[in-house]
């Protein structure tokens, strides 16, 4: 069902997909690795087995750990303890959360990973969110504001899923709604996006999304959720 080895996505890009447990269910989570000038970024840290850990090394050394909201970090202690010498990025709200992470660095409008990868923080939704762009693959990374389900992930996440009306095609689910606390954010969001040529959407659930209008597909999901017309 899901593959735990390292897969190329695009030149500079790779995933690796795995999972975690909630309730007694297994849900699937995909981490994004970035190759930069500097060393590879992990966006969205997964569990790293010795297998992977080894894979990850002959790609090159990490040189960074993003977490990229405040509900993707089960696995950033373990990270970050497996590449000590690796800067830990962390969201607003995060440690009061969760407590002290050693050496963690807060994102800010200042932060900047690197010369050719662009965030964007969603400051106005409950999830702090940072999402990526990487432009020389025209790739738009993100943890939890897309979801892709169409059948290949547990059986569990599937249900759930359709249930909630999230399922068979990228979306956003309304839940969502109820997270939003600055309406403006969430617009300057999809400004920024559509300002970008995005070709593939990389998330940490569900299927990767390849297409031409990948930009405007992300967008469309959220102008529905937040009943904006063009």
């Amino acid at each position: 069902m899901l593959n735990p080895c390292i897969r190329r996505i695009a030149d500079g890009i790779w995933t690796t997909d795995s999972y975690f447990r909630a309730l007694g269910c297994k849900g699937s989570l995909r981490m994004t690795i970035i190759r930069t000038k500097s060393g590879l970024m992990l966006y969205s840290p997964v569990r790293l087995t010795e297998e992977l850990a080894g894979e990850l090394t002959t790609l090159g050394s990490v040189s960074a750990i993003i977490a990229p909201n405040l509900y993707h970090h089960m696995f950033l202690r373990d990270c970050a303890e497996l590449f000590s010498d690796a800067r830990i990025h962390v969201p607003l709200g995060l440690e009061d959360k969760i407590g002290k992470i050693h050496g963690a660095e807060v994102i800010a409008e200042t932060t900047r990973f690197a010369s050719d990868v662009e965030q964007f923080t969603v400051t106005g939704h409950g999830l702090r969110e940072t999402i990526l762009y990487h432009a020389p693959s025209a790739t738009l990374i993100t943890a939890d504001l897309l979801y892709n389900y169409a059948g290949r992930q547990f059986p569990a996440e599937n249900m759930w899923f359709k249930l909630v009306g999230c399922y068979g095609k990228p979306d956003v689910a309304f839940y969502h709604r109820f997270s939003i606390k600055n309406l403006a954010s969430l617009i300057s969001l999809l400004d920024w996006v559509t300002a970008r040529d995005v070709k593939r959407v990389v998330m940490s659930h569900g299927d990767i999304l390849y297409d031409p209008a990948a930009g405007s597909i992300f967008v469309q999901a959220w102008k529905r959720l937040l009943r904006l017309e063009d």
